[in-house]
């Protein structure tokens, strides 16, 4: 079996911040002396690279995203064992995107991203090259990893389109308007497509979970021929770069996590977590776009979004369901340039909408199943789902969720059915001990998976022997790095040979 694993790509952020906050006197001056602080793993450019080739301008094309003039896109496909414990077994073709310019050094250490299930890899890669954080490529190139199973990337296609625009609408289609006869059509749409997977892809459809994901890392370390990897996850991609330092050891040299999940905790507690994220993320929207003036969501922006939301759950939005417009501005909101500029876009279509507009709703609603809804996307969440939930406990989380959190709680909770009926792969350990301390990025208003799990991991890493290094951005925006001038020049410290030192809690301005 031959299975074909691509990246896709997307970007911006706000202006440059100002320097970093060290939460000392402001001079920066290191807490503690070189001389105590221990030895970081030493991380070097590949012995041995791959066959790269120019690959600009359909990967800016697919994405809509032009990075500054100079910006080097290049792609290359490397084959990884669809079994990491069978390496002389099948193969799935992984592909790779690499983001430079024309200032980056021939023998930089490359800085390994994944973005994990939320997006196609190189969609962060972009995201990076085209917003503040792209100062990052004047010392390091960006590789992009894309997660096994997404379009362009061994592509997985085993739902039916009813199947999946079920799943995409959360149930909300034809005559089921209300929570029980919505729970009943995506429970159903979910068995069903459950079903259809695992007879197009057994014996291999428990092979996408965040363990397999972190041997196709691997993979490329060992055609590298290097030592350590420098690794950064965004979103939950960070569950894939500490499923590889879990695995592999030693070889995670630097450990970036920015804007990370919670590692490891059930399901219903992660979207609880999202829910009541997204909902800040979305409130700090509305409040932004009226400090703007002249919001095009009039006096009260949050209500005139609490009312579209409403109109598409009533069905009052044509076919648009409300989990549909929700990804819709959440993903405009996510990749497009934190700016003045993207919130009035955004704010533009939901004021179109309200006004009885769908055409710009419906197409960003179209662009954001294309990066978020897709079969392989599905499958690689439900092989990483622990501790499912029954059908028979959604009822009451939506009652619960719907009040707690107006605008998120209950697509939370229904997406809680999507895996309904599928099968989950074991799940991957925490990393019981990490060879250097990783620096743990967040963005307050994070509108994908909201930006609260980073407090979560702080047991997890204390457990693992470490203290992280936290960088806090006070912004909108699903990855801190792309979004933070300033996130960029505190990692070109953390990805040389000496240790960084100085406070463990810092903070960006936005």
């Amino acid at each position: 079996m031959a299975v074909a694993i691509t990246l896709a790509g997307c970007a911006t952020g706000p202006d440059p911040g100002p320097d970093l906050v060290t939460g000392d006197d402001g001079s920066g001056a290191p807490t503690t002396s070189e001389s105590a602080t221990p030895a970081v793993p030493a991380v070097t450019a590949p012995t041995e690279d791959l066959a790269w080739s120019d690959c600009a301008k359909t990967t800016t094309d697919t994405f809509g995203l032009r990075p500054a003039a100079g910006t080097r896109i290049e792609c290359a496909t490397l084959d990884s064992p669809v079994d990491p414990d069978r390496q002389d077994g099948d193969s799935l073709t992984v592909s790779l995107t690499r983001v430079r310019n024309a200032r980056t050094p021939a023998g930089a250490v490359p800085v390994v991203l994944t973005t994990g299930s939320d997006f196609p890899s190189t969609l962060g890669a972009l995201l990076i090259a085209t917003g503040p954080g792209k100062s990052l490529l004047d010392t390091n190139p960006v590789v992009a990893i894309n997660r096994r199973g997404l379009p362009g990337s061994g592509d997985v296609d085993c739902l039916t389109r009813t199947e999946r625009d079920t799943l995409a609408a959360n149930g909300q289609v034809d005559t089921a308007r209300d929570i029980a006869a919505r729970i009943e059509t995506l429970t159903a749409a979910a068995s069903s497509g459950s079903d259809g997977c695992t007879e197009a892809l057994d014996p291999t459809q428990l092979n996408f979970s965040i363990g397999e994901a972190a041997s196709d890392i691997e993979t490329l370390r060992r055609a590298w021929k290097v030592d350590r990897l420098a690794l950064l996850g965004i979103g939950e991609g960070s569950d894939v770069v500490l499923a590889y330092s879990s695995r592999y050891g030693g070889r995670a040299g630097r450990i970036i996590l920015d804007t990370p999940t919670a590692f490891g905790k059930p399901a219903k507690d992660r979207a609880q977590l999202t829910a009541g994220g997204v909902q800040t993320a979305l409130q700090a929207f509305a409040q932004r776009c009226t400090a703007a003036g002249t919001c095009p969501l009039g006096d009260d922006p949050l209500a005139t979004l609490t009312r579209v939301l409403a109109d598409a759950r009533a069905g009052r939005l044509g076919s648009l369901s409300d989990a549909q417009v929700l990804s819709a501005i959440t993903t405009s909101l996510a990749t497009a340039p934190s700016s003045a500029a993207t919130i009035r876009q955004t704010a533009t279509m939901v004021a179109a909408a309200a006004d009885g507009n769908l055409r710009p709703m419906t197409a960003a609603a179209e662009h954001a199943a294309d990066l978020r809804t897709s079969d392989g996307q599905l499958l690689s969440r439900c092989n990483d789902v622990t501790g499912t939930v029954g059908q028979n406990e959604i009822p009451a989380l939506v009652t619960r969720w719907s009040k707690q959190y107006p605008l998120t709680g209950t697509d939370a909770a229904m997406t809680l059915l999507r895996c309904s009926g599928w099968g989950s792969a074991p799940p991957t350990k925490a990393p019981s001990d990490l060879p250097v301390a990783p620096v743990v990025l967040n963005t307050t208003d994070d509108p994908v998976n909201g930006g609260q799990g980073a407090k979560e991991l702080n047991a997890t890493l204390l457990r693992a022997g470490v203290t992280p290094i936290s960088v806090t951005l006070e912004g909108l925006g699903y990855s801190t790095l792309a979004n933070s001038n300033c996130a960029a020049l505190f990692l070109k410290d953390y990805l040389g040979p000496r240790p960084v030192s100085g406070p463990t809690e810092r903070s960006c301005s936005a």
